[in-house]
């Protein structure tokens, strides 16, 4: 297969065009053409996706309206005798490790887990053509482990800090961390400056009432931030971990088969190019067309952080 182009029209990877569109004047749909929520979308799909892989459930941050949801996560972390099992399915699959621009290693906070260095090496044996990144919020690298650093340094992998306004030099500390030979980058595309203080809020309508074509459109992730989850592929995190909100504020968000590919009956990597650029069910849960940029804080973990507020509901896609 020929892989999709490595780039777009911007010059930048789908994150720079996600954080671009987070930090624009006005998240909500209505910022300039170029970084409104359709073009990101658009121009996302041209770029190679990533496939995400939470390797823990909690961060040690708590981010009010993460996507990934840890503020409200039980905490818990995947086996690397599991995640090799994943990847061994996967594997099967020819190309896979080119069709993916990288496997993320995230979160959460990967630094968190105590066995990181053996994900990364799990990773490079099973799809020895894949990149692997790690993506972290930088706050723990300074006490990280020998054998992490010793891992960072195997060819073909690299890290993605991702700043925040909580008072942490990150480009001393991007200077620290490229002093020992690793490659990294920081925040995705722009500086620290421009994106760390916002984030974005897409409500859950748990009522499934939205128009699932529009959802997916509007939406500035799905398709590109796909998610590697107990033996299936989604094609966003959001949809993906929707069991933890169910956990958490007893909510009744399902999933249909439409919405992920189990490893084990993937065939080709066209047919998982198909499967990112479809609507999926899943996105009628999604109230693309009302996601509203916020001022980063911390979580009070309260529902109205994710879930539609009874003034959003006079406002749905279709």
């Amino acid at each position: 297969m020929d892989a999709a182009p490595s780039a777009n029209p911007f010059g930048e990877g789908s994150a720079g065009n996600w954080r671009r569109f987070v930090a624009s004047s006005d998240g909500s749909g209505n910022a300039p053409a170029e970084a409104s929520a359709f073009a990101v979308h658009m121009l996302n799909m041209l770029c190679p996706p990533t496939l995400d892989v939470d390797i823990v459930s909690h961060c040690n941050l708590n981010c009010a309206a993460c996507c990934h949801f840890s503020p409200i996560a039980e905490p818990s972390f995947l086996s690397p005798q599991d995640y090799a099992r994943d990847l061994e399915l996967l594997a099967r699959v020819e190309d896979v490790g080119k069709f993916f621009a990288a496997i993320c290693l995230m979160g959460g906070e990967p630094l968190l887990h105590p066995e990181l260095p053996a994900f990364i090496r799990i990773t490079h044996e099973l799809l020895p053509d894949a990149r692997v990144r790690v993506v972290t919020n930088g706050t723990l690298l300074d006490s990280a482990s020998d054998s992490f650093w010793e891992a960072m340094l195997e060819p073909n992998t690299d890290m993605l800090i991702t700043p925040y306004p909580i008072g942490l030099d990150y480009e001393a500390l991007e200077e620290r961390v490229r002093a020992r030979g690793v490659d990294v980058s920081v925040g995705g595309g722009l500086s620290a400056s421009e994106e760390e203080n916002y984030f974005l809020r897409t409500p859950l309508d748990e009522t499934g009432s939205q128009d699932a074509t529009e959802s997916f459109v509007a939406c500035p992730l799905g398709g590109h931030t796909m998610q590697l989850l107990d033996g299936k592929i989604y094609p966003c995190n959001r949809g993906a971990l929707l069991d933890i909100v169910n956990e958490r504020f007893g909510t009744s968000f399902a999933h249909e088969e439409g919405d992920y590919l189990a490893l084990g009956e993937i065939g080709s990597v066209e047919e998982l190019d198909s499967f990112r650029r479809t609507p999926r069910p899943m996105c009628r849960y999604c109230a693309s067309s009302i996601a509203e940029r916020i001022p980063w804080h911390r979580s009070s973990c309260d529902a109205e952080e994710w879930l539609m507020r009874p003034d959003e509901r006079f406002h749905p896609s279709a």
